[in-house]
C-alpha cells in the first residue's frame, strides 16, 4: 500500500529544494532530502501520487465550474436583466451595418469592429440570445461557445426565429481545444471572466485560436466590484472597504455562488504576457458606486 504522507513529504521536499528561491528556503524548516526518502518508495507510487494530486485538482475544477453553470442556468430562469435578447432594432441596426452591442448603458464603439462580413468571429463565454444573434445580423460568420445550456438555448431561438446561421457548442471558455488554432478574426468576450479563477488561461486559449492580428474585445468588473461590503446602520448605511484581492466568494458565501475578482494586474498584464497588445480601453460606472466595469480591446501580435 502507498504510504501517501511519505510520498507528500517527498513532494514537498523536492519543491523546497529545487523550486522554491533563496529567500524563502532559509524560512523552510529542515527535513529528511527528498532523495533519501525517495528510495524508501518506488517510481510506480511515485507516479501514481503525482497523477492522484492532478486528478484531484482537475475535480476540484470540474466541480466549480458545474456550479458556476447551475449559477447562470438558475439566473436565466429567474430572467434577470443581462438575460435580455436582442431586439429587432439591434438586428435591423447590425443588417445596415451598424453594430449596437450592449456595454451594461454604453455600446462598444463602433470603431472597434470593422467591417464583419464574411469574419469569423467567436462569441465567447457570450450566448444569451444577444451578441451572437447581433454579429451573425451583421454578417459574420459566428460561433457561440458557452457553459450554460439555458443560455446557449436563447441563441437557438433567436437563430430560428430570425433565420441566422450560428454554430452554438457548450464548453468551457479556459478549454478551447475544440477549436482550430488561428482560426478566428475577432473574439468577443461579454462579462464572465468573473466565474473563472485565472483569466490568464482564457487568454492564452484566445491568442491561440485567433489569427496573427486578430482582435479580442474582453468585459468584466473592476476590483471596486469587490473590495467592499455594506454595513447597516441607523442613517441607512455605508460601504466599508474590507476584501483583498484576488477575491473568491466562496471564502464569504456558502450560498453556492461562485465568482472571482481580479486585479487590473491579472487582466491587462495577463493579456499582453499572452500575446496581446492593448489598443483600446473604457469604463463604464453604475449607479451603485462600488460597480465599475470595464472593456478592453486588444490586438493578437
Amino acid at each position: 500500500m502507498m504510504n501517501f504522507w511519505k510520498l507528500l513529504r517527498m513532494q514537498f521536499e523536492f519543491v523546497r529544494q529545487f523550486w522554491i528561491g533563496p529567500p524563502v528556503y532559509v524560512w523552510l524548516p529542515r527535513r529528511k532530502p527528498w532523495k533519501a526518502i525517495s528510495k524508501e518508495v518506488n517510481a510506480t507510487q511515485i507516479i501514481s501520487f503525482c497523477v492522484a494530486f492532478l486528478e484531484y485538482g482537475e475535480l476540484k475544477m470540474e466541480q466549480i465550474y458545474r456550479q458556476v453553470e447551475q449559477n447562470i442556468d438558475n439566473l436565466v430562469v429567474n430572467q434577470v436583466g443581462w438575460s435580455n435578447t436582442a431586439t429587432a432594432e439591434q438586428l435591423e441596426s447590425a443588417r445596415n451595418g451598424i453594430l449596437l452591442i450592449p456595454f451594461y448603458d454604453k455600446t462598444v464603439p463602433q470603431e472597434w469592429f470593422e467591417n464583419l462580413v464574411g469574419k469569423r468571429v467567436l462569441c465567447l463565454a457570450g450566448a444569451g440570445g444577444l451578441q451572437g444573434p447581433i454579429l451573425a445580423a451583421a454578417g459574420a460568420k459566428v460561433t457561440v461557445v458557452d457553459l450554460s445550456d439555458k443560455m446557449l438555448e436563447k441563441d437557438r431561438e433567436i437563430a430560428r426565429h430570425e433565420n441566422l446561421h450560428m454554430e452554438i457548442i457548450k464548453g468551457n471558455m479556459c478549454d478551447l481545444s475544440m477549436l482550430e488554432e488561428g482560426s478566428f478574426d475577432l473574439i468577443l468576450n461579454p462579462p464572465s471572466l468573473m466565474y473563472v479563477p485565472d483569466p490568464v488561461e482564457v487568454f492564452r486559449e484566445c491568442a491561440r485560436v485567433l489569427k496573427p492580428g486578430g482582435e479580442l474585445i474582453v468585459m468584466a468588473p473592476t476590483p471596486v466590484n469587490y473590495l467592499c461590503d455594506f454595513v447597516e446602520d441607523e442613517n441607512g448605511g455605508y460601504y466599508k472597504a474590507v476584501h483583498k484581492m484576488p477575491y473568491d466568494s466562496r471564502e464569504f458565501d456558502d450560498s453556492g455562488w461562485v465568482e472571482y475578482g481580479h486585479t487590473m494586474e491579472t487582466y491587462l498584464g495577463g493579456l499582453i504576457r499572452s500575446g496581446f497588445v492593448i489598443t483600446g480601453y473604457t469604463e463604464c460606472q453604475m449607479e451603485d458606486i462600488t460597480e465599475l466595469q470595464f472593456m478592453v480591446r486588444a490586438k493578437r501580435v
